[in-house]
């Protein structure tokens, strides 16, 4: 199993390192510059293995980012321990300092920082603070520790110069490494520093503490193994004689217990004694749950337990108490060399019972020589881990925990099934002595009982069919009367609109706002996925636009907006949206991941593009959206549209495009604003011929008329 074997692997310090080992190694020069090459998909920038400048203790007047830290301590890289602690001294409380060159073309650019951590600490960029975690102090009393666990932090360098990143860290549970609880946390290379990361925001391809997928693995898998180990404990209740069925409801209850732990130190805020007690706790269930898989073993297929079991048992209680008292690769070769004895055993039975040809033999020892390979690369893990890829790791643990689980499993269910024969044969002739009258009563009761339970059944399902219909319809008529009832009437500007939802329940959205000042403000969003979620999303955004489109800054409507979506914990919902703010001959415009804007010039008939980038509101803290305006002319034709139109399939499975959307806009743009959409939507029905909608497509349409501008000027 993945995890099982997690008190004979490396401290979590010692992996951080190996899986890093593809990333940026340390600096020598001072000042790092922070390329766009060092930051590209797939890379990370270890900055906790870069050099730093550091100073023991306490002053808030550090974080200043224009301080002169030359007469500083410099260190290469933020770890503390009892072989790397700086020559200033470690106390419990220090600062950090980071200089760093910002590429021209990282700047603005949305970067993630990830930290790990036992302490507290406090994170600022060029002075102004990023992030907390827990609460630093002097005083052990006074702190609160909290491990980052390396949660996403967005930072943005706001321009391509020279920029300090300063952490204000204590760790007042390892103040003194050289005695007592420090001297502890040392022997198990857990030390008094830090790591840091930093990779671009958006960036899923490198996640070197193992994120969401290996918390939901080993909860999976966890689970799993409660589920079997419940099941064969009960077994074993059910029938006391079958002790092998107990041994392996420990085998399995012990590693899903493990899987928990592990779960739990990948996800939680734990301070450096919670770390510690749950690593302890994931020793105490690990070991011994190897040591049960071989009792199970040998009930199985040995003619009895053997007494020098006791030597294993022994081993596993002198690994368990050196690894928490001696240092730490003792204690590591130790844990090692015990796992190894169990699973040399465990294969030596197994290989004596298959060269015997003892029932179901075969079908264990298979299962348990793969499970061995498992332990195998836990043993060799310092070697092996950047040797061969992750995604064989993980398939190396599936193939071999779930093929261990179910021979095993499969085995006792049949030794199960052999046990009741006697009593199913017994069964069998009271059946043969039963009455055929009797018989054809009872066949006939099961086909009226079948007959009614199918009647209520088909009444169940059609009654909630029917609720479910009800519900949906009143969704998409409480949607549709959130959209405006009628367009805005203008004397210099006509305007369209149009929308088609893909379903019931559409997450396309648009909206009109005609300030006092004749000033109109155009909304036209996309919610993320369709249905009752997306139309939550979008009579939450309606709201918003209600009470914000008088503010005359669209960004700062984009970032209300965005900061409420987020308030309200809408998990993968948000709204991409794009804004346009029309008087006169004037238009400013705002895009939050929607497609480019598309101006149709009257005097020369080009299409032209106002593409802004940004993220979709709801998904990015404070993130840096900007404004542009354009002028107008006569004739203009201005078209704000959702994604479903470019992105429309054909039959063929090719996309209509933005290419040929433009081309279809300059056919059309002497015509009407709804003679316009009438020509889109005929244009997108004929390009996917029976391939049916499978996104909401929406459209608004302005256009200037003459006496608009002639009037402004």
């Amino acid at each position: 199993m993945q995890t099982h074997l997690q008190p004979f692997r490396l401290s979590l310090p010692g992996l951080w390192l190996l899986l890093l080992a593809t990333t940026l190694s340390a600096q020598s020069d001072e000042v790092f510059t922070l390329t766009a090459d060092t930051l590209r998909p797939g890379r990370t920038v270890l900055l906790s293995r870069l050099v730093w400048k550091y100073r023991p203790g306490d002053d808030l007047a550090w974080v200043d980012a224009g301080l002169d830290d030359r007469a500083w301590e410099t260190i290469a890289g933020t770890a503390v321990g009892p072989e790397s602690q700086p020559k200033s001294g470690w106390s419990g409380i220090g600062w950090f300092r980071l200089h760093l060159r910002v590429d021209p073309l990282l700047a603005d650019v949305a970067l993630n920082l990830e930290m790990i951590h036992r302490g507290a600490s406090e994170v600022y960029l060029d002075g102004k603070p990023v992030a907390r975690f827990g609460k630093v102090s002097g005083e052990k009393a006074g702190e609160v520790a909290f491990d980052p666990n390396a949660t996403p932090l967005g930072i943005v360098f706001g321009s391509a110069s020279e920029h300090v990143i300063a952490v204000r860290y204590s760790n007042q549970q390892v103040s003194d490494l050289n005695r007592g609880w420090g001297r502890l946390m040392a022997n198990k290379n857990l030390g008094a520093g830090f790591w840091a990361q930093l990779r671009r925001f958006d960036d899923s391809t490198n996640n070197s503490h193992g994120g969401p997928f290996s918390f939901t693995y080993d909860i999976f898998q966890g689970s799993v193994y409660l589920s079997f180990g419940l099941l064969h404990l009960l077994l074993f209740s059910f029938y006391p004689r079958r002790r092998d069925n107990l041994f392996y409801s420990l085998f399995l209850i012990g590693g899903s217990l493990n899987n928990f732990f592990m779960a739990l130190m990948m996800s939680g805020h734990f301070g450096m004694k919670g770390h510690y007690f749950l690593d302890l706790a994931n020793q105490l269930v690990g070991v011994p749950s190897f040591l049960a898989l071989l009792l199970f073993i040998y009930r199985a297929f040995y003619p009895r337990i053997p007494r020098y079991v006791w030597l294993f048992a022994a081993a596993c209680l002198a690994g368990l108490i050196l690894s928490n008292l001696s240092p730490g690769r003792l204690s590591f070769w130790v844990s090692q060399s015990t796992l190894a004895a169990l699973l040399v055993e465990s294969d030596r039975v197994m290989l004596r019972a298959m060269l015997k040809r003892m029932e179901g033999a075969l079908f264990i020892g298979a299962g348990v020589l793969l499970y061995s390979l498992l332990g195998v690369r836990e043993f060799f893990l310092p070697v092996l881990q950047a040797q061969i890829p992750a995604s064989w790791h993980i398939a190396l643990d599936a193939v071999a925990n779930y093929g261990l689980v179910l021979s095993i499993s499969i085995y006792l269910a049949r030794e199960f099934a052999r046990t009741s024969n006697d009593l199913e044969a017994q069964l069998r002739q009271v059946k043969a002595l039963s009455a055929k009258e009797l018989e054809m009563g009872r066949r006939e009761a099961e086909i009226r009982l079948q007959h009614e339970q199918e009647k209520a059944r088909r009444a169940l399902l059609e009654a909630e069919n029917e609720r479910k219909s009800r519900e949906l319809e009143e969704a998409r008529q409480l949607q549709l009367s959130m959209l405006p009832r009628s367009v805005p009437q203008l004397p210099g500007l006509e305007v369209a609109a149009y929308m088609k939802t893909a379903s019931e329940v559409g997450g396309d959205y648009y909206d009109f706002h005609l300030a006092e000042d004749g000033t109109l403000t155009v909304a036209v969003g996309d919610a993320t996925g369709h249905g009752l979620k997306a139309g939550t999303l979008v009579s939450s955004v309606k709201s918003l636009f209600i009470a914000l489109a008088d503010h005359p800054d669209i960004p700062h409507i984009f970032h209300r907006t965005s900061g409420v979506l987020r308030a309200m914990k809408l998990r993968s919902l948000f709204m991409a949206m794009t804004m346009v703010r029309v008087k006169g001959h004037r238009l400013a415009v705002g895009i939050a991941g929607m497609p480019a804007l598309l101006i149709c010039r009257a005097a020369s008939g080009e299409v032209e593009e106002v593409a802004l980038r940004g993220m979709p509101l709801g998904s990015a803290a404070n993130y840096p959206y900007r404004q542009e305006e354009v002028s107008l002319s006569a004739g203009d034709v201005v078209v704000l549209m959702s994604d479903g139109l470019p992105e429309r399939f054909n039959e063929q499975s090719e996309m209509f495009d933005e290419a040929r959307t433009k081309m279809v806009l300059a056919e059309a743009a002497g015509k009407s604003p709804a003679e316009i959409i009438a020509h889109f939507v005929r244009a997108g029905d004929e390009w996917a011929g029976g391939r049916p909608q499978d996104d909401d497509v929406t459209f608004v349409v302005l256009k200037v008329k003459d006496n608009a501008v002639t009037r402004e000027q």
